[in-house]
């Protein structure tokens, strides 16, 4: 019985873990996975790693352990097989957990209060998606690195050795790689010094340093955006986020997220575990405050730590009657937050699994007809966006899988008329419509009803990167490769011109430094303006004539070649 003691300590948060998140475990990829499933095709020598480890993506970020590097290595390994890299996730997770029951148990000498805490950081809804969706697992590896540090500072300042220092700057500076909110990771350092081991605030001092070169180069390659989602705000909405935020990591019970704030700053105020949980959670939120435009529950994934410390610490820590306070408090919210972590789980492996139906249901229909185009039709708009934005038929090599003609917010993905009724008389094409799980093959049915009303315009959008649009194209251009065609010097295009005048033309080139474009259109100059710069993509855009079709000219004034990916009017 005292071993059986001594071990269900251990055991019981990790099969709370596997059970309330199994439905993550067993998930399939879905929206931003494919992006990084995507990363490895553009990996031809090891003169290329370097990039694709380092370059900025997603947004600008340079996450080369946490994003990178996890993407190329599963992908290379395992092609577009979800099961392993769920389980390395879990992996993650489990360690973390581990971590964070003896830095509590270290802390309040009760291994109870290193349990309860791992049982509050599993509940949360801010770890709920982080356990399902595979392209966020950056949050799974800054909790482990995180912890991982500050075990190590906890075993540093116990022993007073060298070993355990310097796996204390081994597990910081590795951190950085893992998600750039991990710069906060000497505050957090110095602020557990300050309350528990003073003399070793000092010793934390260089961190700072390594923190504040990691952001200057950050901001250097990858600065922030001026405008959208990802812009930041320094203004008062942080005050909001944060409250915000505060608020979301309770659960959804509003009422005991109020009674939970007024228990949490009270024992905050008395005992010093409590500050330092408070004071971790503000911390590491800090770089997402900013984001007013772009809040997210799994951003709380890292920050509830603190939270659940907290908790822990104010089930050891409070005497009788305090403690029966405690732990109704922490009963209440799991009973709000258990359900709701489940229902998020749950919601994500549902949404895995329509994707997995659609993307895999393709790869059958092009295994058994390869060669045709495959036109999908009555995709809702949560399909469209879990499973078709971040082209996921490029990870499976799978060419011309286009949408239906006539979404006109989808222009991208939808084949234009004109090229899907040739593609239809001519036998080339076959039209699935979705159907629940089911692709259900309406060709004969779709050709006949659609034949009469479409009509053959040029269209607005042009894939430069499918063979299926050179009927456009002039001469001056590679052949389609991977997605783009490279212009060495000048090439022409027609597309469908402007039908209001405030709509321009927008061209998208794969580099953001050094591009030298020059165009024309119709034989006039024009000059273009960059008006985005994302990831690998620079956005070009011009004012056009007023005419049903335009002839455009582009000129490459670099001396290296320019991968094109599309021309757009809108």
């Amino acid at each position: 019985m005292a071993s059986l003691r001594r071990h269900v300590w251990r055991v019981l948060p990790l099969l709370l873990l596997l059970i309330l998140y199994w439905p993550g475990l067993t998930n399939w990829f879905y929206q931003d996975d494919f992006g990084w499933l995507n990363l490895r095709r553009d990996v031809h020598s090891f003169r290329d790693l370097g990039p694709a480890l380092f370059a900025p993506k997603a947004h600008g970020n340079m996450r080369p352990l946490g994003e990178n590097a996890y993407f190329l290595v599963f992908s290379s390994l395992f092609g577009v097989d979800a099961l392993p890299f769920r389980i390395w996730a879990f992996i993650t997770q489990i360690a973390s957990l581990l971590l964070l029951g003896s830095i509590v148990a270290r802390l309040t000498g009760s291994r109870l209060a290193g349990c309860t805490a791992q049982i509050l950081w599993i509940a949360n809804i801010g770890i709920a998606a982080a356990m399902c969706w595979t392209s966020i697992y950056n949050q799974l590896l800054s909790g482990f690195f995180f912890l991982l540090a500050l075990y190590f500072f906890q075993r540093n300042i116990e022993s007073g050795g060298t070993r355990f220092a310097a796996a204390h700057w081994i597990a910081f500076v590795l951190s950085l790689g893992a998600l750039e909110t991990n710069v906060m990771y000497p505050a957090i350092a110095a602020a557990y010094a300050l309350l528990f081991a003073r003399p070793y605030v000092k010793k934390i001092l260089p961190m700072f340093l390594v923190s504040a070169l990691a952001v200057a180069i950050h901001f250097h390659f990858a600065p922030p955006p001026a405008a959208g989602p990802y812009a930041p705000h320094l203004d008062g909405r942080i005050f909001a986020t944060l409250w915000s935020y505060w608020m979301l990591a309770w659960g959804p019970w509003h009422v005991g997220a109020w009674l939970l704030t007024v228990a949490a700053v009270v024992f905050a105020l008395r005992h010093k575990i409590g500050l330092f949980g408070l004071v971790w959670f503000v911390l590491v939120l800090c770089p997402y405050l900013p984001l007013a435009e772009h809040k997210m529950d799994y951003y709380l994934a890292v920050p509830v730590v603190g939270l659940a410390i907290l908790g822990a610490g104010a089930i050891t820590l409070l005497r009788m009657p305090w403690k029966v306070i405690a732990v109704g408090c922490i009963a209440a919210y799991l009973a709000a937050s258990v359900p709701a972590a489940r229902a998020i789980a749950v919601w994500n492996h549902e949404r895995g699994t329509r994707v997995e139906d659609l993307v895999l249901g393709v790869a059958d229909i092009h295994a058994a007809q390869p060669g045709k185009t495959i036109l999908l039709d009555n995709v809702d708009d949560e399909l469209f966006t879990a499973g078709i934005v971040d082209v996921p038929f490029r990870v499976m090599e799978i060419p011309r899988v286009y949408l239906t003609p006539g979404y006109e917010d989808r222009v991208k993905y939808a084949l234009p008329q004109a090229l899907a009724l040739s593609e239809l008389n001519e036998g080339r094409a076959v039209v699935y419509r979705v159907d629940g799980s089911t692709l259900r093959n309406v060709t004969g049915n779709y050709r006949a009803t659609v034949a009469a009303a479409w009509k053959p315009e040029t269209p607005r959008f042009i894939n430069l990167g499918d063979s299926i649009y050179g009927r456009y194209l002039g001469a001056g251009w590679d052949a389609p490769a991977d997605g783009y065609r490279l212009l060495r010097a000048s090439a022409t295009v027609r597309i469908g011109g402007p039908k209001t005048t405030d709509e321009r033309l927008y061209v998208g080139v794969f580099r953001t430094r050094d591009v030298h474009l020059a165009v024309r259109v119709n034989g006039v100059d024009v000059h273009p303006q960059i008006v985005e710069r994302t990831g690998e993509l620079t956005e070009f855009a011009v004012s056009l004539p007023g005419a049903p079709e335009i002839e455009v000219t582009l000129a490459n004034g670099s001396p290296e070649p320019l991968k094109f990916g599309f021309l757009e009017v809108r």
